[in-house]
């Protein structure tokens, strides 16, 4: 009898684990302290490739190995679709050693590179895809290597989406916030409570033939012009009207392009906190960040003053 109270009584108690409410706010918590602890530290080491799925083919799309000293310094060693590129990221600041011509550069018009500092700048990405995280969700728990890990997965809004991908150049490959959705699973260990994987996978749709010219306005003018026999002001006399068209005959127009289906995943493996985190910042890198640092404009205000 002493047995069956004792255990009803502990039946009856309230659990106190920490899955015991996974549901999607508990979910979002769970996420939200891991990076708020990835942030608090000193930095980290990421270990990441890109894999590129085009319609069911499958290939790599390229790694990248950065250092990330909290608050805001990164290194990156980027290899892109075989271009090997050296960044350094302060701040706003980025200074990237161009490989064709060997000389430390900044950079703020180039839409993918921007994106990919994005991506990589994970502390900052974290928490701005926590704030457009849609229907946060636990999901099976999982080792990754002797570490116990639980998983959080979630979407991500169109605002967040769009933010992230437009930057500061132009549109680049097609890809949008209309025709793309974005999804991230985070590996948070256990016992420390901090972030040691994440994956986020960009769904991309493209319609019809990416990048073609669809002509411009004096193009269609033109046009206008040529079709009626006139250029010019003038009639062309050679011009000839259009063949009256059969009624028996059907007009099936362009075939139809189908939509191209597209997966870019990128997987990042969190590893080394606090380990290994000097970095020597090379003289004409250090001096094109400190320049760009120089010559920020404030919100509504002019240049700032560079000593002069």
């Amino acid at each position: 009898m002493l047995r069956i109270a004792f255990l009803a009584s502990l039946l009856a108690l309230p659990v106190q684990a920490e899955d015991a409410n996974d549901d999607s706010a508990s979910a979002l918590k769970a996420y939200t302290r891991a990076v708020k602890n990835m942030n608090k530290s000193d930095g980290y080491h990421l270990d990441t490739k890109i894999d590129v799925d085009m319609g069911g083919a499958v290939m790599p799309g390229g790694s990248v190995e950065g250092t990330i000293r909290n608050p805001d310094f990164g290194h990156f060693k980027l290899d892109i679709a075989g271009n090997a590129l050296d960044v350094f990221k302060e701040g706003d600041a980025v200074a990237l050693l161009n490989p064709q011509t060997g000389k430390w550069e900044g950079q703020s018009s180039n839409q993918t590179l921007d994106f990919f500092i994005k991506i990589f700048n994970l502390g900052k990405l974290m928490d701005d895809l926590r704030d457009g995280a849609v229907k946060a969700e636990f999901g099976d728990p999982e080792d990754l290597g002797k570490r116990e890990c639980r998983i959080v997965g979630f979407g991500v809004s169109k605002a967040t989406l769009k933010k992230l991908i437009q930057g500061n150049g132009k549109d680049s490959l097609g890809v949008s916030a209309d025709n793309a959705t974005m999804n991230v699973r985070t590996w948070i260990d256990r016992k420390e409570g901090l972030p040691r994987k994440i994956a986020i996978v960009i769904d991309v749709e493209l319609k019809g033939l990416p990048g073609a010219d669809e002509g411009t306005k004096d193009d269609w003018e033109d046009w206008d012009e040529e079709k009626d026999g006139k250029k010019d002001g003038k009639k062309d006399d050679g011009a000839k009207e259009p063949a009256p068209k059969d009624d028996g005959e059907e007009d099936e127009g362009e075939p139809e392009i189908p939509p191209m289906k597209i997966a870019i995943t990128v997987t990042a493996s969190i590893k080394k906190y606090g380990q290994d985190l000097d970095v020597e910042v090379p003289a004409a890198a250090r001096k094109v960040l400190d320049a760009q640092k120089k010559t920020e404009t404030e919100p509504g205000g002019d240049e700032k003053d560079n000593g002069k």
